[in-house]
């Protein structure tokens, strides 16, 4: 009886023990498996924050996609249907907005406006973009920027386009290899802590379309326009210090007509200010130049996105500005996409950095030609710095651009790793111009306000790729044996897969009797 009773308790404990090692190792598994169980999620489970468009804005049709001037069609900013966009299964806004296909200059300030859809939202880890293109003869797709090496399912009997990104930034859908119906699609990390309300010093837009013609910012104020916000106006300080405008909305210029070389209703301009920041929002249909700022310090425009289709629609342009850093943005102009000019005083300072350009019209990144609109003394453009620019597309003028038709000196200016997707210079009206780099003094210029002419001096090219396109000339010449151009160094050219070391190969036009010490390698 004492024996079976002590097998009995022996068989309890083993059981009780084998139990204890199935728990430690279904544990171990169990563990294990919630590990692998959170890789998945993170990885199916990625986060998207999408928004909605105003349901008051008109849904485009047919005639509304017609090229015509702004005054024989509507120019308004609408809600696209003939392209339809799905992120991660979920159905994404998709905004028709206006572009200009033309390469010549309107006398009347009257091209025709062709239009391209726009989608924009935020994600964290994995977006699958499926988009669906129903009225298009779909042959061929191509994603850009190309160094992202995205091919995309393509369904041509379905016309549909898959594709993964896993990186917030700007990316392009081309079809058919043509520049009609681009899909521009504007992608943002999520925001943290955004506002939801109007406070002391913040002035927030909610959803919704909104006419507010004219917003003015005064010292440390913010202005937020929330996702899914559509504001019909400008925004504007002058003589302010810490002013932010910022969010994930879009400011409009369509309801106010073409400015006819008389109004200009500049979207967003800031002349006198310290410390001004521009960060995230989209700016579509100015009705002349878009983001621009005059005799300012301290400034950042970070991740901004602009689309512009009207004469003198400059993306962003600098007067006379100082310390100015702009990054991780967008612009489609039609006119200089990147400029800087001197209307008051000198400039310096001033970088363009991980930047997105395609230039309609005129030039993608442009100093000058008006370096001393305000006949001051001893002025200068100096320490300026475009480094790692991607032009998608530049139809018209020069990609690389350095105009002195002042008495300005331009000094220490860098241009390091472009890319240039499309080189269609010399397109239109264009053949003044069509050179991929152009360093010039001019003799003559319409955009000369002093007798003498300036110096232009140590300009650093470095690692300029032509990917597609046309192989363009370019251009260095001074204006006499005292106004010249001096210390060019241009190392790494490469067009159409040619690696160029010599200026005969590369087409460079150089004036010897005007400009000293061009070297290329």
């Amino acid at each position: 009886m004492e024996k079976g009773k002590k097998v009995m308790e022996f068989a309890q404990w083993f059981v009780i023990f084998a139990l204890i090692i199935i728990a430690v190792f279904a544990g171990k598994r169990l563990k294990d498996r919630t590990k692998e169980i959170s890789r998945m999620l993170n990885y199916e489970g990625s986060k998207l924050v999408l928004y909605e468009g105003p349901k008051s804005l008109q849904d485009a049709k047919p005639e509304d996609l017609l090229s015509e001037s702004e005054k024989q069609r509507n120019f308004a900013l609408l809600h696209c249907t003939d392209t339809k966009v799905k992120v991660n299964g979920y159905d994404c806004y998709v905004y028709d907005t206006n572009v200009n296909h033309n390469r010549v200059w309107y006398p009347d300030y009257m091209p025709p406006q062709s239009r391209t859809p726009i989608t924009y939202f935020d994600f964290e880890g994995m977006a699958k973009i499926e988009v669906s293109v129903p009225a298009m003869d779909l042959k061929s797709v191509k994603i850009s920027p190309l160094s992202y090496h995205i091919i995309p399912e393509v369904d041509l009997d379905s016309k549909t386009v898959t594709f993964t990104i896993t990186k917030p930034d700007n990316y392009t859908v081309i079809f058919n290899d043509s520049p009609e119906r681009a899909l521009h699609i504007f992608t943002n990390t999520i925001e943290k802590d955004a506002p939801t309300e109007s406070t002391e010093n913040i002035k927030y837009i909610g959803p919704g379309e909104w006419n507010i013609e004219n917003i003015i910012l005064e010292d440390n104020q913010t202005l937020y326009l929330a996702g899914g916000a559509v504001v019909h106006g400008i925004i504007n300080a002058n003589y302010a210090k810490n002013i932010k405008v910022e969010g994930r909305g879009i400011l409009d210029g369509s309801s106010f007509q073409g400015w006819m070389g008389k109004t200009a209703y500049v979207p967003l301009k800031f002349d006198n200010c310290d410390g001004v920041t521009i960060k995230d929002i989209i700016v579509l249909n100015s009705n002349a130049w878009v983001c621009s700022a005059k005799s300012s310090v301290n400034g950042v425009i970070d991740g901004i996105r602009i689309i512009s289709s009207r004469p003198n629609g400059d993306g962003i342009t600098l007067q006379s500005c100082n310390n100015y850093r702009i990054e991780n943005s967008f612009v489609r102009s039609w006119d200089d996409s990147l400029v800087l000019k001197n209307y008051e005083g000198s400039s310096s300072h001033i970088s363009f950095e991980n930047m997105q350009l395609w230039t309609d019209f005129a030039q993608s990144m442009e100093i000058g030609y008006e370096t001393n609109k305000g006949q001051a003394e001893d002025v200068s453009i100096s320490d300026i710095t475009f480094r790692n620019i991607t032009v998608l597309n530049n139809f018209h003028k020069p990609v690389i651009s350095v105009h002195n038709a002042d008495d300005a000196i331009i000094k220490e200016v860098t241009f390091q790793n472009i890319t240039v997707e499309n080189a269609q210079m010399g397109s239109g009206d264009g053949d003044e111009m069509p050179y991929l780099i152009d360093i010039h003094i001019p003799k003559t210029s319409n955009w000369t306000s002093t007798k003498e002419r300036g110096t232009i001096d140590h300009i650093i090219i470095d690692n300029v790729k032509v990917l597609s396109g046309k192989f363009s000339p370019s251009r260095v010449e001074g204006f006499d044996e005292n106004h010249k151009i001096s210390n060019v160094s241009i190392s790494n050219l490469e067009i159409l897969s040619e690696k160029i070391t010599g200026f005969e190969q590369g087409k460079f036009q150089i004036d010897p009797a005007t400009t000293e010490n061009i070297i290329i390698k």
